[in-house]
């Protein structure tokens, strides 16, 4: 499959552990991608901060970044001199019946602040209080987690975020999400994460969004990209691909999901899935 052109992944169960470590294989594979000038976006639900901190100096340069699930797409470079490709927030006019939502139901949630000025991007989550779920998050991913009691009153007030994050945990998950289905209808993207969260998004937002950025900045044809996920929120993603890929240690509910949509299966995590995949569609030109 020589006609490869980019190669897109997740970040979190796809190319890193629950400890956010890569293996010496996937590193590797990275390698010969850049090496072979063929390009490389990393599409995750992270902030942008923690979408660049997995990776080596000598690749960060070379990677586009399509943080918050899309909602944010950046171009190569140094950090901090990265072209903005792409932006968009939660709506204003329903960012608020949100807030209500969240109120009502009780739920443990993350602000994911995002702010731009002269002086760059500045990031930071926001919790209303710190549960397991929370601290599960923090272990996998490293990000920084504020806690502000007074968030919930204070949301209202503050500019809607690119992201939010809700928490119920595993056992309630599905619950919540089907009831913020029928609350919300097409009002926002929704998509499962990990097995404890919900990620709240723009209903223009999804990976696929990204991809698409990401392709027209490379001036490549989305016909001509490799993606590779494990997650609900990356099958948009995969599915506008050249070649989607799910990992083998994706969960029952997205593997159904992806059946019939022209998404294939590669190995898990733990059996290399990802840099099998980049060697088996992938050509060192």
């Amino acid at each position: 499959m020589g006609d490869v052109r980019l190669v897109a992944f997740d970040l979190d169960g796809t190319l890193l552990d629950d400890r956010g470590r890569m293996s010496n294989e996937s590193v590797g594979a990275l390698r010969r991608l850049a090496l072979s000038g063929i390009a490389m976006a990393s599409i995750s639900g992270r902030n942008v901060g923690k979408s660049l901190a997995p990776f080596l100096p000598d690749l960060r340069p070379a990677l586009h970044v399509g943080s918050y699930n899309g909602a944010m797409v950046l171009g190569t470079g140094a950090d901090g001199e990265r072209s903005l490709l792409y932006e968009q927030r939660l709506p204003a006019d329903g960012f608020p019946d949100l807030v209500d939502f969240v109120g009502n139901s009780g739920v443990n949630f993350i602000y994911c602040r995002c702010e731009t000025d002269r002086s760059g991007l500045s990031e930071a989550y926001l919790t209303d209080e710190e549960t397991a779920w929370i601290r599960n998050l923090v272990r996998m991913t490293g990000v920084n987690i504020v806690l502000e009691p007074d968030l919930l009153s204070m949301a209202r007030d503050l500019v809607p975020p690119p992201k939010m994050i809700l928490l119920p945990g595993p056992g309630r998950r599905e619950g919540l999400f089907e009831r913020m289905r029928a609350a919300f209808g097409r009002r926002f993207y929704l998509a499962r994460t990990g097995d404890d969260r919900i990620e709240i998004m723009h209903p223009e937002v999804n990976k696929a969004v990204a991809l698409r950025e990401i392709c027209d900045a490379c001036g490549v044809a989305p016909s001509q990209s490799l993606a590779i996920g494990d997650g609900d929120n990356d099958l948009p993603m995969l599915k506008a691909a050249g070649i989607g890929v799910l990992m083998g240690n994706a969960d029952r509910l997205t593997r159904d999901s992806a059946a019939g949509a022209g998404v294939r299966m590669c190995g898990s995590l733990a059996h290399e899935g990802f840099s099998k995949t980049v060697a088996r569609y992938v050509s060192d030109g």
